[in-house]
């Protein structure tokens, strides 16, 4: 389920940024929950790391899968 390049499967890009009420670079969403917006020190830090695959909602949704 992990992304080759190494970044979670659930990260979305931002594309248009002026729809959002703070400017920010991807947002999570997994098939079985809702849209969740992480900080950018996360999204830097595990989400575009290998280290997603520590995350209890990235865990929880292999699980369901």
């Amino acid at each position: 389920m992990s992304d080759p390049a190494g970044q979670c499967p659930f990260l979305i890009p931002v594309i248009a940024d002026t729809l959002w009420m703070s400017p920010t670079s991807a947002y999570c969403h997994r098939p079985d929950a809702g849209v969740k917006v992480p900080a950018r020190e996360t999204v830097e830090r595990v989400c575009t790391t290998p280290a997603h695959a520590d995350c209890a909602g990235f865990r929880e949704a292999a699980r369901s899968t």
